[in-house]
């Protein structure tokens, strides 16, 4: 049986405010897959309002997966710091890359002090709800809006152009002067992908797989548990994933993945990536077939100059390779690596 870790947070009269919990299975979790984590407070627990909330991740079959848990006294800057220190201490002072969060400020504050070194990026699905409640009786045409409001948030590649497009959704909706927009604008460097381009994030833009979890804890918890039974169907939840984790396990042993071009570099990773991830790395590969390569400049023999750009598109990037000492260094501005192999010459 996972050894249990908890820590409990009393008030000057010593009744219980905050309670963390997690087990060995989910700290060697962290140690494995904790580069990203995902934290929302969406669900309540019992009827006295509670906030409960989950620490989740992906592991290498693209499941989620639980680092802990916290049933919370209230959602103020204190009980989230709290929080995240003790979660810091039990995983043995590692810090996530990057934190996914929704648009809370009280939190955002905690992650400022207690999580310095980790990139905070904003939940893009809970922005496109927030935006439909502030925006939805103000703009005449939301559906075009929404187009718009999402083309700023997904598809632009440089600062310049995302302002200027951010600018235009603007001018074009007369929403110069609305208040929520300005304050999202603010904290652009939280949720815009451009911003984001070079964080690692686990192909996440959202706390869905929270949101994910907090429904499926629906299915094994009623608000008429009291606190004992509550944990103990929480912990049927985490075993339920877990024998879940272990299928995938033996069924990653029992299957080759198909390749879909004949290439050594494929078939490497077809015998040591996960089928999911295999997945994911084989549409990336193919996808650089794609790419038309244009050498701009080799009179270096130190440097080289490409431009790249992918087929039938007039967006170019620029691309600098560098060999010393027979070491490449590669440079790529808005290119992710996968893109970039098929450069090296």
């Amino acid at each position: 049986m996972s050894s249990f870790f908890y820590s409990i947070q009393v008030d000057e009269d010593d009744l219980i405010t905050n309670i963390f919990w997690t087990d060995s299975k989910m700290v060697s979790d962290y140690a494995l897959f904790g580069d990203v984590i995902c934290f929302d407070t969406t669900y309540r627990k019992l009827d006295d309002g509670r906030p409960f909330g989950l620490i989740v991740g992906v592991n290498n079959h693209k499941k989620t997966i639980v680092f802990g848990a916290a049933l919370l006294y209230d959602e103020t800057t204190e009980s989230f710091a709290w929080l995240f220190r003790t979660f810091l201490t039990v995983m043995s002072g590692k810090h996530p890359h990057t934190i996914l969060t929704d648009e809370d400020a009280a939190m955002a504050k905690a992650i400022r002090s207690v999580l310095p070194h980790s990139h905070h990026r904003l939940c893009v699905w809970h922005m496109n709800q927030n935006a439909i409640k502030h925006l939805g009786g103000v703009v005449t045409d939301y559906k075009k809006f929404n187009a718009d409001f999402r083309h700023c948030i997904y598809d632009i590649e440089e600062e310049d152009e995302f302002i200027s497009a951010w600018n235009e959704m603007l001018d074009k909706y007369g929403l110069r002067d609305n208040a929520w927009l300005q304050r999202l604008f603010e904290k652009r460097e939280h949720w815009a992908l451009v911003y984001g381009r070079n964080t690692f994030s686990a192909h996440m833009s959202s706390t869905q797989r929270s949101e994910s979890m907090n429904n499926e804890l629906k299915r094994y918890i009623s608000s008429k548990y009291d606190m004992l039974t509550f944990f103990e169907h929480f912990e049927r939840l985490v075993a339920d994933k877990r024998f879940d984790e272990v299928r995938c396990d033996f069924k990653a042993t029992q299957s080759t993945p198909k390749l879909k071009a004949e290439s050594y570099m494929l078939r490497q990773a077809s015998t040591t990536y996960t089928p999911p991830i295999f997945k994911m790395f084989q549409e990336q590969v193919l996808r650089t077939l794609n790419y038309d390569t244009f050498l701009c400049d080799d009179s270096d023999t130190e440097e080289k100059v490409y431009k790249v750009k992918f087929h039938g598109t007039e967006r170019d990037h620029v691309v600098k390779f560098f060999q010393k000492k027979k070491r490449s260094i590669a440079v790529a501005r808005s290119l992710n690596l996968l893109e970039f192999f098929a450069l090296i010459p």
